[in-house]
C-alpha cells in the first residue's frame, strides 16, 4: 500500500475500511478462530499486514514476543528482535523498548507489536526510536485504547488517537497513518466475550460471534469507539 500523510488524523470509517477490504487476506499469525481475543488479534494482524510493504531494509521488532507477525516481513534485509524478556524464542538480544543497545541510526524500520502500553514512559520509547531509525526511517506501532489489565505489573497505559499522535510528533517524527482497529460492533464483540465469558464456554459458540461481529463491522464502519490504534510514523530529516 502507497504511504498517504494525514496532517490531522481523524477517526474515520475509510481508514477502518482499508483494513478490511485488504486482498484475499488469509490470518498466517492467529488461526485460532475460537480465542477469546481473536476479535482484537485478529484486526491487529490485519492492520499490521496492511502496511508492512512499507517497511523495507533493516527492520527491528521491538518487544518481540513470539514473533507472530514476522512471517509479513520476509522481504526486509535484515530482521532482528529484541524483547524485555530473555525465555521469549529467538530473541536476538534482551533489553526494555526505552534503551536499545544499538549505534545510532542503526535501522530502517521499527515494528513494535502492542508493547507501549507496558512501557512506564512513552515519550522516551519514542525518542529512542528517532535515535535507531535512519533519516526517513518508518515506525509500524499498535497499541490498545481498550483492553483488559494484563501482563502486571507493566500495564501502564491505554492510547486515544491524539495523545498518541502528540508522543510521536513531539518526538521528531510525522504521522503518515493512525489507523483505527474496528468499529463498535468490533468493540462490542470483544468486549461482551470479555463480560460474558462464563456463557461462550463452548469454542463453536466464540468461533461462530468472533465471525459474526467482524462481519458486521467490516460492513457498518462506525469508528465512534476501538480497540485500538495502529500507528504508522516517520523520523523528520530535522528535529
Amino acid at each position: 500500500m502507497e504511504i498517504e500523510k494525514h496532517h490531522a488524523p481523524h477517526i474515520q470509517s475509510d481508514q477502518l475500511k482499508c483494513i478490511y477490504s485488504l486482498q484475499n487476506f488469509t490470518s498466517l499469525s492467529w488461526l485460532n478462530t475460537s480465542d477469546h481475543a481473536y476479535v482484537n488479534i485478529h484486526l491487529i494482524e490485519r492492520s499490521i499486514a496492511l502496511f508492512s510493504k512499507s517497511m523495507q531494509g533493516d527492520l527491528l521488532d521491538v518487544g518481540c514476543g513470539s514473533q507472530p507477525y514476522r512471517i509479513y516481513f520476509n522481504h526486509v534485509n535484515s530482521y532482528t528482535a529484541c524483547d524485555f524478556d530473555a525465555s521469549k524464542p529467538g530473541v536476538d538480544f534482551v533489553c526494555p523498548a526505552h534503551d536499545v543497545p544499538k549505534p545510532d541510526e542503526s535501522y530502517d524500520c521499527i515494528l513494535c507489536a502492542e508493547v507501549l502500553e507496558h512501557v512506564p514512559d512513552p515519550n522516551d520509547v519514542a525518542k529512542e526510536f528517532h535515535r535507531l531509525l535512519r533519516p526517513g526511517g518508518i515506525v509500524l506501532l499498535t497499541t490498545p485504547m481498550y483492553w483488559p489489565s494484563h501482563e502486571q505489573p507493566y500495564d501502564y497505559f491505554r492510547y486515544p488517537s491524539h495523545g498518541l499522535t502528540a508522543i510521536f510528533e513531539r518526538n521528531g517524527f510525522e504521522i503518515l497513518n493512525l489507523v483505527p482497529r474496528g468499529g463498535v460492533w468490533a468493540f462490542l464483540g470483544q468486549t461482551t466475550l470479555h463480560c460474558l465469558a462464563q456463557y461462550y464456554r463452548i469454542p463453536i459458540l466464540r468461533r461462530v460471534w468472533n465471525r459474526l461481529f467482524l462481519f458486521i463491522d467490516s460492513k457498518r464502519l462506525n469508528t465512534r469507539i476501538t480497540l485500538g490504534w495502529t500507528l504508522l510514523a516517520r523520523k523528520k530529516m530535522c528535529f
